[in-house]
């Protein structure tokens, strides 16, 4: 397929960051907010359903965003995602009862599935091999802006207005930029591919099952300590099972046992984001409850962890030879693992809080480094034909792997309590269990010699 103009690839690049960040604002603001939120509403004990249901939802539609991209158009799904995102948050904006706004938490999840692959899609088949690095370093440095000022302004928002605005303001943003975006998007070429028989109705099924497993999960993750028994136990492994089982059409054939080239590549990405998010989420908490911090400075492991993760993007943008780009999941995934362990020991009071601000900036490099060029490389190895799909199931096992993780560290720590200290270095030590796997297997997101996927590969260096 030709590509695209130069000047067509900046204002699509500038409008996808700006969609990106949009997005980000929203994810950010919303951890700040949901406090008060249950408080106004009187729904303590949906908290966790509230927080977690969005990845759950989403996770659902990202697997129907591929074939929807590939089969009929990535502009009409990115249209799609965005109404449905907006009007979830609408609908959180007005919402009466916690149960109303947890529907409308269900919603933004299910549009937000539908936007980052027909991103992903347009990227791959419409810009030049030699700018994708960089689109999607850009797309990872989207997060920084938001991880910077989201959650100041949340705060303000919530302590001096109300809680509204910060579920309202997204809405109106995207209102006003439709326009512009559906003018650009509809100007790139697409050439769709005939559907597979029943293909689009078992990946629908399966995204669903996968999702409902993911949401069961989370809500066990915030079981009372005392509840944990052989039942629960048994739950969780009938439940991780069942996640498993109905994830696997959605991913490439052999994923989950790290088949050489594009599925271990895919599993690489779901790894690398699953155990950063499922340490990230107790940072704040661990630095206020351990060591004291204040919430704005507790709030600084975020921003510092946002900051090198663009770090590690900008650089690996810039590494564009074979050999360089073949070391590139070893170097993240052993600096993300190291990152992670070391913040294992900000677990325990007598260890400066400082060393968690550390330890994050190294984990915060390594994934910098993996996550883009996860996306980069998987591409590369398929096919025109299945630009879409790539893209679906590289979203698929983020989402998968960040509410596994969630749900795991939450399991973890939920376990432990009350001692604060040991809770907390059980959630963060599981998680350096989960990416030091990630760590021995990354040497396998190259191709099998004289493959299929070797040869586009190689033909992807060779573009212009």
């Amino acid at each position: 397929m030709a590509k695209i103009s130069p000047a067509l690839e900046r204002v699509l690049l500038w409008l996808s960051v700006g969609l990106i960040s949009v997005i980000a604002f929203e994810t950010l603001a919303v951890n700040t907010a949901m406090p008060t939120v249950v408080r106004e509403l009187d729904g303590q004990n949906l908290y966790a359903l509230a927080m977690g249901v969005v990845l759950a939802t989403q996770l659902m539609t990202t697997a129907l965003a591929g074939p929807w991209s590939d089969h009929r158009s990535p502009q009409t799904c990115l249209y799609t995602g965005i109404g449905l995102f907006a009007a979830g948050l609408a609908l959180c904006t007005f919402a009466p009862t916690m149960e109303l706004f947890v529907l409308g938490r269900v919603i933004q999840g299910l549009g937000g599935g539908l936007c980052v692959v027909p991103l992903y899609t347009l990227v791959g088949s419409s810009v030049r091999a030699s700018r994708q690095p960089a689109f999607f370093a850009a797309f990872a440095a989207a997060w920084v802006l938001p991880s910077l000022i989201g959650p100041a302004i949340s705060g303000f928002i919530v302590e001096h207005t109300t809680w509204r605005l910060v579920f309202g303001i997204v809405p109106v943003i995207l209102l006003l930029a439709a326009p512009s975006l559906v003018k650009v998007t509809r100007k790139i070429p697409h050439e769709a591919t005939p559907p597979q028989g029943g293909h689009i109705r078992l990946t629908v099924g399966c995204a669903v099952a996968t999702g409902v497993g993911a949401a069961a999960l989370q809500v066990l993750s915030g079981a009372e300590p005392e509840s944990f028994n052989a039942a629960v136990y048994a739950t969780i492994a009938a439940l991780v099972i069942w996640t498993i089982l109905f994830a696997r059409p959605l991913l490439p054939h052999g994923t989950f046992t790290a088949r050489r080239g594009l599925p271990t590549t895919v599993l690489i990405r779901g790894i690398a984001n699953g155990a950063f998010i499922g340490v990230e989420i107790f940072l704040p908490l661990l630095l206020q409850e351990v060591h004291g911090w204040r919430p704005f400075q507790a709030g600084l492991v975020l921003t510092i962890g946002s900051v090198t993760w663009a770090a590690g993007s900008w650089v690996q943008g810039r590494m564009t030879g074979p050999v360089w780009r073949a070391r590139i999941p070893v170097i993240g995934t052993g600096l993300q693992t190291l990152g992670i362990a070391l913040s294992i020991a900000g677990a325990f009071a007598g260890v400066s809080g400082l060393a968690v601000l550390v330890a994050w900036t190294v984990a915060g490099l390594g994934i910098g480094l993996t996550y883009p060029a996860m996306t980069v490389h998987g591409l590369a190895m398929s096919a025109q034909a299945n630009q879409g799909r790539t893209s679906s199931a590289l979203q698929i096992s983020d989402t998968l792997g960040a509410s596994l993780a969630v749900a795991g560290s939450g399991i973890a720590y939920a376990m432990i309590l009350p001692a604060q200290s040991p809770a907390f270095a059980a959630a963060i030590g599981f998680m350096t269990f989960v990416i030091f796997v990630g760590f021995l297997i990354s040497g396998r997101t190259q191709p099998a010699p004289g493959s299929a996927e070797e040869t586009r590969l190689a033909a992807s260096f060779d573009e212009d």
